[in-house]
């Protein structure tokens, strides 16, 4: 006992001397617990060091992680994510508001400025002027230059009082009063098809806009003298400004771009074509000005979007007729009509030489399909003129030529004509051609055609690249991952006019949300406001964003990942089947024509059976 009591007052005595160092350590551990390190004073203060003389509250890297635990916790306190999701939700609602009181309050002072317009005298000449429109019908019967006259004394007391008339030229001359100036604005639509008859129109107005394509199809001046041409302008155009330049074959579009040079403006956005269909246009036309912002939805997206037939053995024949091209587009036609994936998709067929073959395909067509159901469809055939300012869903475009038969064409007029016969499909257009690229001259607009069914955009190599390879970075992957992961539908690097979103998530019912992965080095505050100028020209097309910050994921990977998760619940984006593979853009098919002779032979056997049906019944 008195050996085992020793020891003891020499292990006290031996403590004792170790108070200086106790005292530093609880200082320190205090000093780190009020620094906001908790859980590292608790350690330093419980747990000793082993007998092998490893520290293992303090390694050696200590410092390290202590630096990387400060800015991790400075990071946190300046990341502010939920300030900036406050802020954009208040940015929509008063951009919303915003726009709700300025289409009230044109709208109230538009009806306002009617009201006060609106005297019993108004009235009375408003209620003439919509039975003598009403009586002239047509235009033809015996009476229709009378009623025309009382339209327009009518409208002498009538058109101030309504704040907007829309009609046509021909209605403007015949019911409006020919008073100079009097509409504040006139405004001409499509001005790239009217001609000098518009002439009228505009002049009644205090300001014009003119709104046309001069890369569209123009008045055709064909089988006009030139000579009487000369002697119009010289005897009723003479002395004019600009009267030199009002001649049948040009637009009026032209003529506004001629006197009116230094004040055009240029539209570059595109709503109409998926972009490989007007990315054709865009390249041969328009020196890559426009800018596509359509990217379809689930249910509009018909993919390919190009579909380039090569009819093996098409002949054109004198008429300008290429009847395999027709038998193959009718036969497509019919197969579309039967397909409940093309339900309700309106059909159009574009000849890109002349209106015969146009009519003999619509001939063909409405042999082999129900009527009903093409009308339905708005189903029509014609040239690039019929079908501008139109639109349809699927478009056949249909060469006629064949190696025999093909002459180069080029020049304005053949480019005006393939500029709208290629940009009036909305989801998706077939070339139905009878010639290779090796057929045709260098110079023939038809070989930028067959150029861009062959390399749309970007090169359709075989086996379209991986979804997970167009990716930008190391942040945006990891997002692409996680909700691939998850079995959500990811296209990364989809393409919106002159911008690209950095990946879109699909769901059922067309909705889909925008996702971008912001990097820090390249979105900083003073890129703040371009990015977000960006993000209101996409959204006017239709996008909803979700934005993350490549720290903020980094820092709270799992809280913001499952707050896009409830986005994409919430806008009723649910899982779909993650694709592997970009879709391809264009499907090419090679059609064999029957020969002339065995088309007869069935012709003969056809009637031969019909005649034995007949007589057996």
């Amino acid at each position: 006992m008195a050996s085992r009591f020793t020891e003891l007052v020499m292990e006290l005595r031996r403590i004792a001397g170790l108070s200086a160092e106790v005292t530093y350590i609880r200082d320190s551990a205090a000093r780190m617990e009020r620094a906001g390190a908790t859980k590292l004073a608790a350690r330093v203060r419980t747990i000793p060091i082993a007998s092998t003389g490893e520290d293992a509250v303090f390694p050696a890297s200590w410092r390290q992680a202590w630096n990387w635990a400060r800015m991790k916790s400075h990071l946190g306190s300046i990341e502010a994510r939920d300030e900036l999701k406050a802020l954009a939700g208040r940015r929509r609602n008063l951009e919303g508001g915003l726009s709700k009181l300025y289409k009230d309050m044109v709208s109230k002072a538009a009806w306002l400025e009617t009201k006060r317009n609106s005297t019993p005298k108004v009235l009375q000449a408003l209620a003439g002027y919509a039975t003598a429109i009403r009586k002239i019908g047509m235009g033809t019967g015996p009476n229709a230059v009378r009623y025309r006259r009382d339209a327009r004394e009518s409208m002498l007391d009538a058109a101030g009082a309504v704040p907007c008339w829309i009609m046509s030229h021909a209605k403007i001359s015949e019911s409006m009063p020919p008073d100079i100036g009097v509409f504040d604005l006139v405004i001409v639509d499509e001005a790239s098809q009217s001609n000098l008859w518009a002439l009228p129109a505009i002049v009644r107005g205090k300001k014009i806009l003119v709104v046309g394509d001069d890369k569209q199809v123009s008045p055709d001046a064909g089988f006009v003298s030139s000579q009487r041409i000369d002697e119009l302008k010289h005897r009723f155009l003479g002395g004019q400004p600009y009267g030199i330049e009002m001649t049948p074959e040009k637009s009026l579009y032209e003529l506004a771009a001629r006197v009116f040079a230094a004040e055009q403006v240029m539209l570059c956005e595109h709503f109409r074509c998926v972009p490989p269909i007007i990315a054709y246009s865009n390249s041969t036309f328009y020196k890559n000005g426009i800018q596509p912002l359509r990217i379809p939805k689930a249910s509009e997206r018909i993919d390919p979007p190009l579909v380039d037939i090569y009819v093996e053995g098409g002949l054109r024949d004198r008429h300008d007729c290429n009847a395999q091209e027709a038998d193959v587009i009718a036969e497509e036609i019919a197969a579309i009509l039967k397909d409940e994936q093309y339900a309700s998709r309106t059909l159009g067929v574009v000849s890109l030489l002349g209106m015969e073959q146009a009519k003999h395909i619509d001939s063909v067509v409405r042999m082999r399909c129900p009527a009903t159901e093409l009308i339905h469809r708005k189903f029509e055939c014609g040239d690039a003129r019929t079908f501008q300012g139109s639109e349809r869903d699927i478009i056949f475009l249909s060469m006629v030529v064949d190696p025999s038969r093909s002459k180069a064409v080029s020049g304005n007029m053949f480019e005006q004509r393939f500029n709208v016969a290629a940009s009036r499909a909305r989801d998706r257009m077939y070339l139905v051609r009878s010639v290779a690229g090796s057929h045709l001259s260098d110079k023939d607009l038809r070989l930028t055609l067959l150029s861009h069914f062959d390399k749309p955009l970007v090169a359709d190599s075989e086996g379209a690249a991986r979804l997970l390879d167009l990716c930008e970075s190391g942040f945006e992957r990891d997002v692409y991952t996680h909700l691939t992961k998850a079995g959500y539908r990811v296209i990364p690097q989809v393409k919106s006019g002159a911008y690209r979103i950095d990946m879109v998530v699909e769901g059922t019912g067309d909705t889909r949300l925008a996702v971008e992965c912001d990097g820090d080095e390249y979105h900083g505050p003073d890129r703040w406001q371009q990015d977000m100028n960006r993000q209101r020209v996409l959204e006017r097309a239709g996008w909803t964003f979700w934005r993350c910050f490549a720290s903020t994921w980094t820092l709270q990977k799992e809280d913001v990942f499952g707050e896009l998760i409830e986005c994409l619940s919430a806008m009723g984006i649910e899982p779909l089947g993650a694709l592997d593979r970009a879709p391809s853009l264009v499907e090419k098919r090679t059609w064999k024509a029957v020969s002339a002779e065995r088309d007869e032979v069935d012709q003969v056997s056809d009637v031969i059976e019909d005649a034995i049906t007949a007589v057996n019944q």
